[in-house]
């Protein structure tokens, strides 16, 4: 497995000595630039070079590989993941624990945000400015982008890969999204409870402000919490009890990814910020299933720190942030 990254705002000497002369210049998508500040805070790039001739400004800018962000990657990369530079986005962590998992070659590139926007190359790739975003040149450097999505998208690819064949379908499949049906809607189930159940109740709770609700937001969460300790131990009623010692059953699956960088925020930003603690006392299935999946060192490299998920959890709280729709409490 081979893995590069790729930071941005990071820039030669050179290029700075000659910036420093200059108010304003054209980077390499013809976006107008004025003062070195706003440059360091916004340009999407690792390192930049910089002839000039007279009476103009010329940047070639590249990441490292030799290629630039704007025009598609490097062939010999098979894979470039965007993501946010300081990694902490939990759907882009997803997808780079299948990455990881897979043992997928692939690119890192950061993404910097500039009060809270996205730089406008970033949007010619993505239009919607989300990440995780991949773009394959194994597909013409068609772009997939929505976490699930770019997670199955990486399991279909394997196979292809694995098999020898062109097209996306394959008579195997890697562990993570198994061949057969059943076990593949299953996981999708597991995958639509985390989304549209756990989530939510989880940021509602978390971003609560009305103290005369944290009760009922707290059973509400215990309830769900209760439902993934009964999914693990085969007890579960709605038909996807995986009986554990992972959410689908004996094999770590899509179902274990997909909710895994939500638990570890849930964890320490609920026990920080409210005082609530998921222990083996109240859920013993779901802690030692946890601990489980974070031993896998796919896992681990998409963990964070608790300092660093309270360092960014307790800027959300204090703007109240809306979670894309996850926290209820927040207005519309």
């Amino acid at each position: 497995m081979k893995t590069k990254t790729v930071l941005e705002s990071q820039f030669t000497f050179t290029f700075l000595l000659i910036f420093l002369s200059a108010s304003t210049f054209t980077n390499s998508v013809g976006q107008p630039r004025g003062y070195c500040q706003a440059l360091l805070q916004s340009l999407p790039f690792r390192s930049a070079t910089v002839t000039a001739t007279p009476g103009t400004l010329e940047t070639v800018t590249s990441l490292k590989g030799g290629y630039d962000a704007t025009i598609g990657p490097n062939p010999s990369n098979p894979i470039q993941f965007f993501t946010l530079d300081n990694g902490m986005c939990p759907y882009a962590a997803r997808t780079l624990i299948v990455l990881n998992e897979l043992e997928l070659d692939f690119e890192t590139v950061g993404i910097s945000m500039s009060n809270g926007v996205k730089p406008d190359w970033y949007l010619k790739i993505n239009p919607r400015g989300k990440v995780p975003a991949l773009r394959v040149p194994y597909h013409n450097n068609e772009v997939v982008y929505e976490s699930a999505i770019c997670d199955e998208y990486l399991c279909d690819l394997y196979n292809t890969l694995q098999n020898g064949k062109k097209e996306s379908s394959s008579s195997s499949s890697s562990s993570l999204m198994p061949d057969d049906p059943m076990q593949r809607a299953k996981i999708r189930l597991l995958n639509d409870r985390c989304d549209t159940v756990l989530n939510p109740t989880f940021f509602t709770y978390l971003m609560n402000k009305d103290t005369t609700k944290d009760e009922e937001m707290k059973q509400k969460l215990e309830e769900i919490l209760q439902s993934y300790e009964d999914i693990l131990s085969g007890e579960d009623s709605d038909g996807t009890n995986g009986g554990g010692p992972y959410m689908n059953g004996e094999e770590f699956t899509l179902a274990d990814v997909h909710m895994l960088p939500f638990f570890l925020r849930l964890i320490v930003s609920l026990r920080h910020f409210r005082d609530y603690h998921v222990t083996k006392d109240n859920f013993p299935n779901l802690v030692a299933w946890f601990e489980l999946c974070s031993e896998r060192a796919s896992v681990k490299s998409a963990a964070k720190s608790d300092e660093e998920i309270i360092a960014v959890y307790g800027k959300f709280m204090d703007a109240n942030y809306a979670f894309g729709g996850l926290n209820k409490n927040a207005k519309k």
